[in-house]
């Protein structure tokens, strides 16, 4: 059975590196839509850059599934089992 208290970390660890990817992805969709806004620019490089934009900000949400998933497994203690082979 898993301590409460290294299930706790685990959790507040894949709490915090998924919060830390989130911003980094935020961070660089506003960059790439900053991009968007320069004067004279071509069609087709505002569209490379809003789907930039678009797909930085869009890969938060697998993250945040596969923090949902980790979470499962650390309360089912699967890392704990698999530890012990």
């Amino acid at each position: 059975m898993p301590s409460p208290l290294n299930a706790r970390r685990r959790r507040r660890q894949a709490a915090l590196s998924v919060a830390l990817f989130s911003l980094f992805q935020l961070a660089c969709a506003a960059l790439f839509a900053a991009l968007c806004f320069i004067p004279d620019l071509p069609g087709w490089l505002v569209w490379l850059f809003a789907a930039l934009a678009g797909s930085c900000g869009g890969l938060i949400v697998p993250a945040l599934v596969v923090l949902k998933e980790r979470f499962h497994e650390i309360e089912g203690g699967e890392s704990d089992a698999a530890a012990e082979y």
